[in-house]
């Protein structure tokens, strides 16, 4: 008994094997290209099915062209190579070539003599540099050295002349020295104390001379090392800028100006542009889309009741409902662990692959898909055109 398809969308039949095998005696003999039916198995469970993909390619133009051409339609079938549609991008191209023209400037200006110049110039900054901030800090530079020892020199006359004042200060407590002897060593202090007072102002006046001209050749280091980061940055900048160009005509569907296919076998789905057509390159503009022919199945819808006598290695074949004459041996790819409600029902949409091609399995286009509890296929062939 079958169903009928139009009340199940996933019509499901035993079909008992006399049905095939001819036993019939009036029945007509089946055509040399029909399959044969050669188990021993009492019936197969047939499921109504949609040819169906699981990959499609779209191909993307990001840079300014116009179409000339449209060499394929949709549904054509493309190999790899084929050429779909032709652009022409004579003004993209012109625009790589300055880009190309600044790169190449600014690359050149880099390797110039003043850069070299400028580099060198660096290097002998970052020397003084270092060799000024060493000097400053462990006061080994000869004026700071000799200030130094004018300093210590000047240190030890005021600590003498402190020692003597203390003295005096006590002769003149004991009236052994008049007042105005007592005053001339102590004008003595006060000349040595203001020569340590000199001598420590002098040391801070030459160190902050120093910083000024170590502060000078740091603003100088930087301002050169601004110039030879800009001189850089701009041909990096510019052969970033060529390198994304470049990249965008690059892609593996491009070959010169035409739009290729990159898929061993493909399917046009959808064309998106015209001849004529404009493209501004501002953002990425989808111009045609492949299926991939290898990602073609059939969703066989089959009833709930009846999954149980599926499994992965059952016998399986097609019979397109375009040529019912052909039986096309498959396998099955995937039984969902999920059903869906279809008119009320409930389905599983079983995922079968056809082991040979033909061109009665195209998207769009329904089969009946036989299933039988054999894991092995004998004598099943089906007529590929």
């Amino acid at each position: 008994m079958r169903f009928d398809k139009r009340n199940y969308l996933a019509a499901l039949t035993i079909v008992p094997l006399l049905f095939f095998s001819g036993c019939q005696k009036n029945q007509p003999a089946a055509p040399a290209n029909t399959p044969v039916e050669s188990s021993g198995q009492s019936g197969d469970i047939v499921a109504w099915g949609e040819v169906k993909y699981s990959d499609v390619y779209q191909i993307s133009i990001d840079f300014p062209a116009r179409v000339e051409n449209i060499a394929v339609k949709q549904g054509d079938s493309v190999k790899l190579g084929s050429t779909l549609i032709t652009l022409s991008t004579d003004d993209y191209q012109k625009t790589v070539q300055k880009q190309q023209a600044q790169a190449d400037s600014a690359k050149a200006s880099v390797n110039h003599v003043d850069h070299a110049a400028l580099k060198a110039d660096i290097a002998v900054l970052k020397n003084q540099i270092a060799y000024k901030t060493k000097e400053l800090s462990n006061g080994r530079k000869p004026e700071l050295q000799l200030l130094q020892n004018t300093l210590s020199l000047a240190q030890k006359e005021e600590k003498q002349a402190q020692d003597d004042l203390n003295k005096y200060q006590k002769l003149l407590s004991e009236g052994m020295i008049s007042e105005s002897d007592y005053n001339k060593y102590s004008d003595v202090l006060d000349q040595k104390a203001k020569a340590v007072k000199d001598a420590k102002n002098n040391i801070t006046k030459t160190r902050r001379a120093l910083q000024e001209e170590l502060d000078n050749l740091n603003t100088q280091l930087k301002s050169k090392e601004v110039q030879l980061s800009q001189q850089e940055n701009s041909a990096n900048a510019a052969q970033l800028d060529l390198d994304l160009m470049n990249a965008k005509t690059k892609k593996p569907y491009l070959s010169g100006n035409n739009i290729i296919s990159n898929l061993n076998s493909g399917i046009v789905e959808e064309i998106s542009v015209v001849r004529g057509t404009v493209i501004n390159g501002q953002t990425a503009q989808k111009v045609i889309s492949l299926i991939d022919a290898d990602s073609i199945y059939v969703s066989a819808e089959v009833p709930e009741e009846f999954i149980g006598q599926i499994s992965a290695d059952s016998k399986v074949y097609i019979v397109p409902a375009s040529n019912k004459d052909m039986k096309i041996p498959g396998h099955i790819l995937q039984i969902p662990n999920q059903a869906v409600e279809k008119d009320g029902d409930r389905i599983i949409k079983v995922q079968v692959k056809a082991d040979e091609k033909s061109d009665f399995i195209k998207p769009g286009l329904t089969s009946d898909v036989h299933f039988s509890k054999e894991s092995s296929v004998k004598g099943m062939k089906g007529k590929i055109n």
